[in-house]
């Protein structure tokens, strides 16, 4: 088991320096330190956890795909976790596995949700906003990059998506939940801007 927990710990530094190398500019100066210095696993009674913010959650070894190791990467350097910020981390996750290669199966998943509100609204903000820790600073951006009404309609979309208790587990199941109500908000915004 400490052969499988070094083989962790190693493909999370590789995965860590894709990110400084791909996101550095938009990580604090503590974020570009905790991926220097930290490992995400450990390993109790057989059992593989991932932790982050003093929480460790357990990890079932058939759910540890390139794809989730990538996300659970990424998702350490990110603050106040949400609904819409895990579709929009697991959208830079398919970005990082395209770019490197990093997935011999490629068996990408691409979510209608997300790339509507990439191309419609957000344009190239998704990762800024990924790595920004609180609302008001997502909020203070999203003012000054798209205006007031953007700003606000991520936070309508925020609230209809609800809470996150387990944020493994609502990114392995996230297609399987309802957005009908996300939809019809980003829908709305868009044919408003348009009339």
């Amino acid at each position: 088991m400490n052969d499988e927990l070094k083989s962790f710990n190693s493909l999370t530094q590789e995965i860590f320096e894709i990110i400084k190398t791909d996101y550095g500019k938009f990580l604090t100066k503590e974020k570009l330190e905790y991926l220097d210095n930290n490992n995400l696993f450990k390993i109790v009674d057989d059992t593989i956890y991932y932790q982050k913010d003093l929480v460790s959650y357990p990890l079932k070894k058939e759910n540890l795909t390139i794809q989730v190791i990538v996300f659970m990467c990424l998702l350490s350097v990110c603050s106040n976790i949400n609904p819409l910020k895990i579709l929009l981390i697991s959208d830079e996750v398919n970005n990082i596995i395209t770019k490197y290669n990093l997935d011999e199966n490629n068996n990408i998943r691409n979510f209608d949700f997300i790339d509507i509100l990439k191309t419609k609204i957000l344009d190239d903000l998704p990762f800024n906003i990924i790595f920004l820790d609180t609302d008001i600073e997502i909020f203070n951006y999203l003012v000054t990059e798209k205006g007031i009404k953007t700003a606000k309609l991520y936070y309508d979309i925020n609230k209809s998506l609800g809470k996150v208790n387990n944020p493994i587990d609502y990114y392995l199941n996230y297609q399987d939940y309802d957005y009908d109500l996300a939809y019809d908000k980003v829908y709305n915004f868009i044919n408003t801007r348009i009339i």
